[in-house]
């Protein structure tokens, strides 16, 4: 009934935000929230938990008495008898007689009372739901980085429009003032071709803008789980992200805190006591057990007459395998190889880890030195167009010098456009790295 209520209450939000969405824009959080209930990514590994859980359980069962419950009913008749039974009452021939009815009602029940072999089960397999639990997490958080990825390209595809949209507009006010001063006879004819090119250049790479940002915007939509042919809007507002701590700090957090790093020595736990539940098996075992019967029928010799008892059996078995073909020796050669491999494993991703925000950490600070940069060479380029427009006017520069002006600015602008996506991705990143997103 819960996951029922979960799935409707799933289907409703989506419906609303879908409806919704062409009243009001979707922002970064409003992304993540569809992504994290729409795809299939998420969903998959939260089954996984699912079923985690449920062999916790099975395995917790193992401790606790099976019962079974039992009632039969039976009737029918013996034809052809041969030889004829003999009546030794009236000595009358039978050869045929009736049978039954029969009614049997049974209660059994069995109960482990020593098997290391469950308890090591149960134990890997709270472990293997505790791995389970931690890989939605870094499912979840993946996914996040992901949305982000998409949700800031998609950005600085709509900033880069409004540079492309500038720079038309620069040019279509250069080719009017040079097509006016070549009517005056103070610009040669060449200069108005070279800035027409200069004009159709830039309104291509307007268009160029125009569609990035149509796919992009595509791109997201899929990301987060919506049908990418939809016509929502994304807002285009956003913090300029910051990461506060050294170096040192974010890799001890991110080895303490990041999913899947956690998940794997949770997968090593659960190979460790795989092999403890194999090596088990050479011990012997120790069950109880109860029976209760109650039957109410007929025997059909000599004559048919009625019978009826009750059974009460109850008692304990000892039970040592000793020898089994090698099937345990198998058993346990292939725990013991999962142990390892899972041990690798763990060793690796623990380094991995390290790497990734090693890398993230170090991106960071270099992206922020480029932002600076980048920032001071767009006013750097906006200062030389206006004083190489200036030269132009009085003639002490050529038309090429003004085209290489107009182009260093749009490039100074992309630039910075793409340091603000660069340092924003790279914090993203670092907070994927470590767990904290």
């Amino acid at each position: 009934m819960n996951f029922v209520v979960k799935v409707l209450g799933s289907m409703m939000f989506v419906l609303l935000v879908v409806t919704g969405a062409m009243s009001r824009e979707l922002t970064l959080d409003d992304c993540i929230e569809l992504a994290l209930k729409n795809r299939v990514s998420i969903i998959a590994a939260r089954g996984e938990e699912t079923l985690a859980k449920w062999n916790q359980r099975w395995a917790l069962g193992q401790f606790l008495p099976k019962v079974d419950a039992a009632y039969n009913y039976s009737k029918g008749k013996e034809t052809d008898i041969d030889p004829p039974n003999i009546n030794p009452y009236t000595g009358d021939t039978l050869t045929e007689q009736d049978r039954g009815p029969d009614k049997v009602l049974n209660f059994s029940a069995g109960m482990s009372i020593f098997d290391l072999t469950n308890w090591f089960n149960y134990f890997g397999a709270r472990a293997s739901r505790a791995a389970a639990h931690l890989d939605v997490i870094d499912s979840e958080q993946d996914l996040i980085y992901a949305v982000k990825f998409s949700y800031y390209a998609y950005l600085a595809t709509v900033e880069n429009v409004d540079v492309q949209q500038g720079a038309v507009k620069r040019s279509e006010e250069q080719l009017k003032l040079i097509q006016s001063k070549y009517d005056l006879g103070s610009a040669a004819r060449s200069d108005v071709l070279k800035q027409k090119v200069q004009y159709g250049n830039d309104k291509l790479s307007l268009l160029s803008a125009e569609n990035a940002v149509t796919t992009s915007r595509a791109d997201l939509a899929y990301t987060i789980g919506m049908d990418p042919n939809s016509e929502v809007e994304f807002s285009t507002d956003y913090i300029v992200r910051e990461f506060e701590g050294g170096l040192g700090q974010a890799i001890e957090f991110g080895l303490s805190h990041e999913p899947g790093l956690l998940a794997s020595a949770k997968e090593l736990d659960a190979s460790r006591h795989a092999v403890r539940s194999r090596l088990a098996e050479y011990l012997p075992t120790l069950t109880a057990f109860a029976d209760y019967t109650v039957y109410k029928g007929t025997q059909a010799f000599p004559v048919v007459f009625d019978y009826s008892f009750n059974s009460r059996t109850f008692g304990f078995a000892i039970r040592f395998n000793v020898f089994d073909g090698f099937s345990r020796e198998r058993e346990v050669s292939r725990a013991r190889i999962s142990r390892n491999n899972a041990r690798a494993a763990q060793g690796e991703a623990k380094n991995l880890v390290t790497r990734d925000i090693k890398i993230a950490y170090l991106d960071i600070q270099q992206l922020k030195e480029a932002k600076i940069v980048a920032g001071e060479n767009v006013e750097a380029a906006t200062e030389d167009l206006k004083i190489t427009q200036e030269k132009y006017n009085l003639g002490a520069a050529t038309i090429l010098d003004l085209l290489n002006a107009q182009v260093s600015l749009k490039e100074a602008q992309v630039s910075l456009i793409k340091a603000d996506f660069d340092l924003n991705l790279a914090v993203a990143k670092l907070e994927n790295a470590t767990g904290k997103m």
